[in-house]
């Protein structure tokens, strides 16, 4: 972060933000290893073990072990896992990826060699990556090793002669680190497995990079009576170029360093950089692997960018400012930055202004790049072993995704929504699809409705109903009347109705959403509902609920766990033969 700026990280001062109520979905990091671990044997044939000497903990880099085959009582959990992967897989080909490296991922060899294992798996799973290689870290140690002091100025590095052939030296360093790490070859016990005996095993890098002058940008010059020396801003990368190189199947890698008009080499930070590049080549994703010291907060699962922006907005008003920064803010400086940070009028995050902030950059590199077009914007812990892997293909994810257009348009039903609710529910009705509802019975459940509208057209509409505890005392809730009109359906406004209502539901703490349905069981199926029978019968479904099914239309029960462990960590470590897992728990 900044030399002149901390945080108040007290949970007091970020609890102010609503979105941070919500319990965050995470769990213990070695739970993840063994799937992870798999992942990696069977897709690159490259596997590596990640557990720790003690099997338990994950706070640290972990300790990785030589190429092996995966244990026959893991066989269970690989297929679990690629079963469950595989819709991923189609879903992230061809797609491009921006992720950051920053410097403290880098210079921590065992942190690095896992983050980038797995991203040389992503590319062979055919996803485009351009890698932002950081490395402040590497110039403040460079310089102080020369006797020199690292000099900041509202956040950003004042850049003198020295400092900049530091940057240079840090940058050709940083970027070599990870081309070797992606340069490592296959495993040729397990190529000669599947290769004709009389085929020659010579090889060259397992992945081809590519780097060069792509990012443009401009000295930052004097601002408040700071001179910036060779400090740059980011002006744009250049997307044309990138593309060519991606459509030939190699890695785009991308540094602190960028390249002015006159010809200059200026020293930029890599957030800017993964920033401007995710907006130019209009990425699929950008991905920021973190650290508790770059990402200090416990975030929940998901964020949406206007909670995010007030969380952003909570944590400027709580932090603190730093008497032992090496280079104060001048007055006519901090002023500057007070008043870019409070100007707000354009609706969208600046990430040059919010910069000087001090806040964490991984977020607010993640929010400017949502506000600016970037579809989703992950922020993933690199000390976690597989991270990546899990955040791409895993259900939930492991990390904290920031996203535009998941919900917009979602809110509560209102009474004036009535009319609206009954003219897409009526058609339903009649056709027997839905079970017909009395006006009293909308009424008394307008609590319970969500609408989706735009334009002040109401599009579509469901409700999540609370029902209480079910036979294994897990709290259950009945998902009914989802309905989209059908002018609007195949746009996704069905899967962001029911991805709204499941995050709502968990933030409730329900364990288990359920759902009666006699024609529609396709597309919940499709969205891991689980059948279970006759509803009249079943025990899943809470006794007075139960009760007053309507056995004549024979409903059948649906249901989905919210708060299902990973696949692996249903199954008995001691146990290569234990029985299947139930239904729910699978």
């Amino acid at each position: 972060m900044t030399g002149s700026l901390h945080l108040n990280t007290s949970k007091a001062a970020i609890l102010r933000c609503p979105a941070l109520h919500r319990p965050p979905a995470r769990c213990p990091v070695h739970q993840y290893r063994p799937i992870a671990c798999a992942a990696r044997l069977h897709l690159t044939s490259t596997g590596s073990s990640g557990s720790s000497s003690d099997g338990s903990d994950t706070s640290t880099t972990a300790l990785r072990k030589g190429p092996g085959s995966l244990r026959k009582k893991d066989f269970r959990k690989f297929v679990h896992f690629f079963r469950q992967a595989s819709p991923y897989i189609e879903g992230h080909r061809d797609k491009t990826f921006v992720i950051v490296i920053p410097g403290e991922v880098v210079i921590e060899d065992e942190l690095l060699a896992t983050v980038v294992e797995d991203i040389a798996l992503l590319h062979s799973l055919g996803v485009r990556i351009v890698l932002i290689i950081g490395a402040r870290q590497q110039i403040d140690e460079l310089l102080e090793k020369q006797g020199e002091a690292p000099q900041y100025a509202a956040g950003y590095r004042v850049t003198d002669s020295v400092a900049m052939q530091t940057a240079v030296q840090a940058a050709g360093a940083s970027r070599m680190a990870v081309e070797a790490q992606l340069s490592k070859g296959p495993s040729l016990q397990m190529i000669r497995r599947h290769a004709r005996s009389s085929e020659q095993m010579h090889y060259g890098p397992a992945l081809q990079t590519v780097t060069g002058n792509y990012v443009a940008g401009k000295r930052k010059g004097v601002i408040g009576g700071v001179d910036f020396g060779s400090t740059g801003t980011v002006r744009f990368v250049q997307a044309d170029a990138i593309r060519k190189q991606l459509n030939g199947g190699h890695i785009v890698l991308l540094g602190n360093l960028a390249y002015s008009a006159a010809g200059e080499v200026l020293n930029c930070d890599c957030y800017s950089v993964a920033t401007q590049a995710a907006i130019d080549l209009q990425a699929d994703k950008l991905f920021c692997m973190t650290t508790p010291s770059l990402q200090p907060f416990d975030l929940p699962h998901w964020l949406p960018i206007s909670d995010a922006e007030q969380l952003l907005q909570n944590l400027l008003k709580s932090k603190d400012k730093d008497a032992h920064a090496p280079i104060q803010q001048s007055g006519q400086l901090m002023r500057q930055t007070e008043r870019a940070l409070t100007d707000t009028g354009s609706g969208s995050i600046d990430f040059e202004k919010w910069y000087v902030s001090g806040l964490p950059l991984p977020l607010i590199a993640a929010c400017a790049a949502c506000q600016k077009g970037v579809k989703r914007a992950h922020l993933v812990d690199a000390r976690m072993d597989g991270a990546l892997l899990l955040e791409l293909y895993s259900r939930d994810g492991v990390g904290t995704m920031l996203s535009a257009d998941f919900y917009e348009g979602i809110r509560g039903a209102v009474p004036q929504d009535l009319a609206s609710i009954q003219g897409l529910l009526l058609p339903l009705e009649e056709r027997g699809v839905l079970a017909p509802r009395s006006d009293d019975q909308l009424l008394t459940d307008l609590r319970y409705f969500r609408v989706a509208e735009r334009d002040a057209k109401v599009l579509g509409c469901a409700m999540v109903k609370p029902l209480g505890p079910g036979c294994d005392n897990e709290l259950v809730s009945e998902l009914a009347a989802f309905c989209v009109h059908p002018d609007y359906r195949g746009s996704g406004r069905g899967d962001s109705l029911l991805a709204y209502l499941e995050q709502e539901a968990k933030s409730q703490r329900v364990d288990r959403l359920v759902l009666l349905t006699t024609r529609t069981a396709d597309w919940f199926e499709q969205r891991d509902f689980q059948h279970a029978g006759p509803a009249h019968a079943s025990p899943l479904l809470p006794e007075t609920r139960r009760q007053q099914v309507n056995q004549e239309r024979n409903s059948q029960l649906y249901v989905k766990s919210l708060n299902e462990p990973p696949p692996f960590e249903t199954f008995e470590e001691e146990d290569a033969d234990a029985s299947t897992p139930s239904l729910l728990k699978a």
